[in-house]
């Protein structure tokens, strides 16, 4: 596989996603997304699209579902795979306790369970590194929760057209003087510390998981303005770790006034500690576009430091030798 061409897949994967049926489902009093790693990233992204709900939706990244979860409530299964055991574990308990479900995967044992359980699903395709399928594993979920009304129809109209936007951008991030390049070279060989707003958050954990599985490189990630009251005074010592930082402000035209003052007098007591910072706005002509914006940025980003690294930037031999040992 190629990684850049699994990249470039994204807006074609949202558009083939959008025609999927969606089974009807009651609307639920509060919506669990059961996953890990790239599927969980999707239960993320769907959260911040759906911010203004008043259903309150919670991604699991857990063996079980919390304790306050209850029958009128939906759980999602998210596994690319159908095998992750976490999601496997929680969608049992979320089943003997009785909760609607709803299963979006690939395969694997969670689409024998759905089958076997009758529990409405939606397969989708199979073979991709789960990390490059998050238009197959977040589509379906933003389906969902529009058709139940819990995502407001001018954001679910605005996802629609992300596949022709997300395509006008493979241009300029594939440029030789590219932004994407730019941020990349700014990390290469350095600590990435990446930092937003709390509504953004999910943004720069999705930037981490990339940069972790495609440039085999370490990334840290923390929020405003819970940064101002611990991390801004740790970012002192061990001065040579800390002089190999290089710190990302993700930045929103909708950022509450008081988290962009915090960035920029944050940007000015660390800046003697460490090697360097970047400003980055996010770009569209609506909060779902600026959203994709910065997805699909960080995308290329890490796979521009997997070339700077000279690392491949689709096998993950660390997470491949850790399944195999938990599996004996």
């Amino acid at each position: 596989m190629d990684m850049l061409e699994l990249i470039r897949n994204l807006p074609d994967q949202i558009e083939e996603a959008i025609n999927y049926e969606i089974p009807d489902i009651p609307k639920p009093l509060g919506v669990f997304v059961c996953g890990m790693g790239g599927s969980a990233i999707a239960g993320d992204i769907t959260r911040i699209i759906a911010l203004d709900t008043k259903v309150p939706i919670e991604v699991v990244r857990d063996y079980s579902l919390p304790s306050y979860a209850e029958k009128s409530d939906l759980l999602i299964a998210s596994s690319y795979s159908g095998n992750t055991e976490e999601t496997l574990s929680a969608f049992e308990d979320g089943r003997k306790r009785g909760l609607s479900l709803f299963v979006v995967t690939s395969g694997g044992k969670l689409f024998e369970l759905a089958n076997s359980y009758n529990v409405p699903f939606v397969k989708i395709p199979e073979g991709y590194p789960p990390r490059t399928a998050l238009g197959y594993l977040l589509t379906p979920l933003v389906m969902l929760l529009n058709k139940l009304g819990i995502i407001q129809k001018h954001l679910a109209s605005d996802f629609v057209n992300i596949p022709s936007f997300l395509r006008e951008l493979q241009n300029s991030f594939e440029k030789e003087d590219s932004l994407a390049i730019d941020i990349a070279s700014k990390f290469y060989k350095r600590i990435p510390a990446i930092y937003t707003s709390s509504t953004l958050y999910p943004i720069a954990l999705r930037w981490k998981a990339q940069i972790n599985e495609n440039a085999k490189a370490f990334c840290h990630t923390m929020e405003f303005p819970e940064m101002n009251h611990n991390e801004i005074n740790g970012i002192k010592n061990p001065n040579i770790r800390c002089e190999a930082i290089w710190a990302l402000f993700i930045q929103d035209a909708e950022d509450n006034p008081r988290i962009k003052l915090r960035f920029k007098i944050t940007k000015d007591l660390i800046e003697e500690s460490i090697q360097g910072y970047t400003f980055l706005d996010s770009f569209g002509s609506n909060f779902i576009e600026r959203l994709f914006y910065l997805i699909y940025l960080g995308d290329y980003v890490s796979y521009y430091l997997a070339k700077f690294y000279n690392e491949d930037p689709v096998q993950i031999p660390r997470i491949t030798e850790l399944k195999r040992r938990l599996s004996e």
